[in-house]
């Protein structure tokens, strides 16, 4: 694999970071509606196994809680996976989502550059099983960035995220607006304990409009 040396200044990359952070924690929230695509839960080395995850999302209240699998396509090297679920929304309806998610490296790290980093994007829906209300279809794209360690048989990879959303609202029930944009920003952490990484706990978190937080298990 070809790598490609960054040389960004450490001042530029905090100040890049701290004010998409700003403006993801700034932006409103989502109508009460599941975005497919909350938490991210892709990190440049994140594994692409097969993974069940607990979702909480400011969408839904404290109240309502998202049930979430993933899967890792064969034969991509986990540059392509899947992923879909099921809660109930604030009216007690059931609600479904799930996407594609795909992966790209940009850079491993170097002596010069300390970072791996992926671009990460995707589509996918998240809808009412009552068709007369509002089904969001979104667009994600970012870039990620993290750095794994290990030690004997432990394995640990936290990694950031930042980029932007696209949202295309349909239904009866839509708002005015029904394209919207956002800013994104999410956090995550896997860890093995197992020198072959077939049990990775993974745990996920996106800020602002698209809050959201994950729990899971990957086996791969």
């Amino acid at each position: 694999m070809t790598t490609y040396k960054q040389r960004p200044t450490a001042a530029r990359t905090t100040i890049l970071l701290l004010l998409t952070l700003v403006l993801a924690a700034a932006a409103g929230p989502l109508d009460a509606q599941v975005a497919w695509d909350t938490p991210r839960l892709i990190g440049p080395e994140s594994p692409r196994g097969f993974g069940v995850f607990f979702v909480r999302t400011a969408a839904l209240g404290p109240e309502h809680d998202a049930g979430m699998i993933t899967f890792g396509m064969p034969g991509t090297g986990g540059a392509v996976s899947l992923r879909g679920g099921a809660a109930q929304d604030l009216d007690d309806e059931l609600a479904v989502f799930g996407g594609i998610d795909l992966r790209a490296i940009i850079a491993t790290h170097t002596d010069d550059q300390p970072l791996d980093l992926a671009w990460v994007g995707g589509i996918g829906a998240g809808a009412p099983t009552n068709s007369e209300r509002i089904a969001t279809i979104s667009l994600p794209m970012a870039v990620a960035a993290g750095r794994s360690w290990s030690s004997g048989s432990v394995w640990v990879a936290p990694y950031v995220s930042l980029g932007v959303a696209f949202d295309l609202h349909v239904g009866a029930d839509s708002p005015e607006e029904e394209f919207e944009w956002s800013p994104t920003a999410d956090v995550g952490l896997d860890l093995a304990l197992d020198a072959g990484r077939r049990f990775v706990v993974r745990v996920g978190a996106s800020l602002g409009a698209r809050h959201a937080v994950a729990v899971g298990l990957d086996v791969g």
